[in-house]
């Protein structure tokens, strides 16, 4: 809803949103799909989210939002979200909402199924963007048949989505062929403020920690190459400088520690990598220990870490391929220029151009951390989940008067 505009009856929507997990265990995309929810709740309306298991600690902490978790039907291979429960049934939400080719097949078919639910679909991830640096020797096949899975599911949506310009306008582009509704709609990430956390500039960490935080399945995709030699590069200068990986698989931090050390020639004790948590606090420790949070990305549909490092008080460096640098660039002009690096997909000029980067940062701690402050404070009233949920249920008001897609 607008900002300070009281919900009213014939305002309220019953969404449900589907989703793989409650807490961030796969990255942005729980993590997007819980701020929604949460938002969407203390604007008024009864959220309830399908997810695959829920356990005693994400059933308590949703409850505490006002959005009530449920766990997938079970069968003797596991839980399965395509199958209808019961409980979703009597529930009767009239708008489902799913994500990507994660959930949004789930969602589709939930919305088939009630009847005359609303389906709303998330775009979420650029498959051209990306699959070409995962190295898996059938890119174009993967491109391809997430596409049509995509256009299939815009072709039956009442609103279609996407998190961020870059994502916007990917969307819009491959629905063009009039395969969707006719419009997608910007949905803008909010600016989370982390439990504790004060409007004070941090004080400059005892360490110069270099900080990648999210999962790391793909090494060359997420940059994490860069990161290292880039660290490498700037080691002599700064003693304390290390590099702070937080993403890992439990079962592979010391073979990505291993490859990092190879390909940067940076001493391994000066690597740490640790597994991918969901624990708050723990990441929050995280943030507030290092010196600076990069995100080299060589594609990024978004990249919600940036706004985490950023509601921290944290320094960041972005990849100037990604949706975060076009948001924040967007936001604040001329102002985002110190946080956004180019990537070329070149090693030298990549190790370079974030080498340089880093220096900047390292070489006056105190005053990267002081314009840290300044740009959380201009964004705080700028990326906020409330004006997100008023913008996705603004299209929904749009939507009413258009026969339902089933």
């Amino acid at each position: 809803m607008e900002e300070g505009r009281k919900v009213t009856p014939n305002d309220v929507q019953r969404p449900l949103l589907v989703c793989t997990s409650w807490a961030p265990v796969n990255g942005g995309v729980p993590s997007c799909n819980r701020s929604l929810a949460i938002a969407l709740a203390q604007a008024g309306h009864p959220v309830v989210c399908l997810v695959e298991r829920a356990g005693t600690a994400e059933i308590r902490d949703a409850l505490e939002h006002g959005v009530t978790l449920v766990s997938a039907a079970r069968t003797p291979a596991g839980p399965d979200l395509m199958l209808p429960t019961q409980e979703i049934l009597d529930l009767a939400p009239d708008v489902v909402i799913g994500h990507d080719r994660f959930t949004g097949p789930v969602a589709w078919a939930y919305a088939r199924h009630l009847g005359r639910s609303r389906f709303v679909f998330i775009v979420h991830t650029a498959p051209p963007e990306i699959e070409p640096y995962k190295d898996s020797g059938r890119a174009a096949e993967v491109i391809a048949r997430r596409e049509a899975v995509t256009r299939q599911l815009a072709a039956s949506a009442d609103v279609v989505a996407a998190m961020g310009p870059r994502l916007r306008r990917y969307a819009a582009d491959l629905l063009s062929d009039d395969s969707g509704p006719g419009h997608v709609v910007r949905l803008d990430p909010g600016l989370t403020q982390a439990r504790g956390v004060t409007a004070q500039v941090r004080r400059s960490p005892a360490k110069h920690h270099v900080l990648v935080l999210g999962r790391t399945d793909d090494v060359v995709l997420k940059g994490l190459d860069i990161a290292a030699r880039a660290v490498a590069a700037v080691a002599d200068r700064y003693s304390t400088a290390e590099l702070l990986v937080r993403g890992a698989p439990k079962d592979q931090c010391d073979s990505l520690h291993g490859r990092l050390a190879r390909l940067s020639g940076l001493a391994r004790g000066r690597i740490d990598v640790r597994a991918y948590s969901v624990d708050a606090a723990e990441l929050h420790r995280d943030l507030v220990r290092s010196a600076v949070c990069v995100m080299p990305s060589r594609a990024e549909g978004l990249g919600l870490v940036v706004l985490e490092a950023i509601a921290a008080g944290t320094p960041v460096l972005v990849s100037a391929r990604s949706g975060a640098a076009e948001l924040l660039r967007e936001l604040l002009g001329r102002s985002a220029e110190p946080m956004i690096v180019d990537v070329h997909d070149h090693q030298r000029r990549d190790t370079a151009a974030w080498a340089a980067a880093l220096d900047g940062v390292l070489r006056d701690l105190p005053a990267a951390l002081h314009y840290a402050g300044r740009i959380r404070e201009q964004l705080e009233g700028r990326l906020r989940w409330s004006d997100t949920a008023a913008t996705l249920t603004s299209a929904l008001r749009d939507d009413d008067a258009r026969t339902p897609a089933f």
